[in-house]
């Protein structure tokens, strides 16, 4: 699930790291105003045609119990979005989630990235006592949407807070403490095993494919719900207008959680780099 930098800054709480330093994240520092137009805004509109993206708006709500509140990615197959999952009661851990909806042409013919079946085997068909289960990026539901670009399918996963891209510049020089290291190399080898035993190979990993697990859901709420303003948008408009996507980096851990930064746990995901592989021929 690919993130992008935040527009404006925000409050956030400053990271002890165990040696006792503090500092506070690039990402909370103000950026200079884009002068890109709408039309360039992250994945642009063109990518809004038949067998392109699917067209999103806020407070939508999708497979009868997915609703948006704000989009918090978007890559060169799908875009992100922060969904509430409508089943499930006030503080349920699990009431928040990440949507990816996919590009129409991902799953056509002569292009399919097979990324639903992938998790889907990853998920089912493996030991989920395995140590390394716990270091995946699970798929939690899918779906298929109707639109006016083509059949999407449409991915719901466990919610993440950054990537290990960005995770870095919440400490001084950007440098992670060696006991923050040494924890996400064990985590990210498990991460391989796991998938290994099934079958899988992982082709891509880099940090922006490595994700920083959630530690406090109750940010959502208290936090992201209501610090950053959400991108007004226009249902009436006769082409749909991308909105900036604003990340969830600021708000995945608490004040109390800085101080136990090197207790932090790590999940990869973004399989849809394995069509390469030949095994996949048996999905077809």
């Amino acid at each position: 699930m690919p993130t992008t930098a935040a527009a404006e800054k925000y409050a956030v709480p400053k990271v002890t790291d165990p040696q006792g330093n503090s500092s506070e994240p690039e990402a909370a520092r103000p950026l200079a105003p884009s002068s890109r137009t709408e039309r360039d805004i992250e994945e642009g509109r063109d990518s809004y045609i038949p067998g392109g993206f699917h067209p999103v708006y806020i407070a939508d709500i999708y497979a009868n119990k997915y609703q948006v509140l704000s989009k918090i990615g978007y890559g060169v197959y799908s875009t992100v979005w922060l969904v509430r999952d409508l089943t499930k009661p006030d503080g349920d851990e699990h009431k928040f989630r990440a949507l990816k909806i996919l590009s129409a042409e991902s799953y056509l013919e002569d292009h399919p990235i097979f990324e639903r079946e992938i998790l889907t085997h990853l998920r089912d068909d493996g030991n989920k006592n395995e140590p390394g289960y716990a270091y995946i990026c699970h798929l939690v539901d899918d779906f298929e949407h109707q639109g006016p670009n083509g059949t999407h399918v449409c991915l719901v996963f466990e919610l993440m807070g950054e990537t290990l891209r960005t995770f870095p510049t919440w400490f001084n020089d950007d440098q992670l403490p060696y006991k923050v290291i040494h924890r996400f190399t064990i985590q990210l080898l498990l991460a391989l095993d796991y998938p290994h035993g099934c079958g899988v190979i992982h082709t891509d990993i880099k940090p922006d494919n490595i994700f920083l697990k959630f530690r406090d859901i109750s940010q959502i709420e208290t936090g992201y719900l209501v610090k950053p303003q959400i991108p007004k948008q226009d249902r009436a408009e006769e082409t749909y207008t991308p909105i900036q996507s604003i990340p969830l980096c600021n708000f995945y851990f608490s004040e109390d959680d800085s101080r136990n930064i090197h207790q932090f746990d790590i999940a990869l995901g973004d399989w849809e780099d394995l069509l390469r592989h030949p095994w996949l021929g048996a999905m077809k």
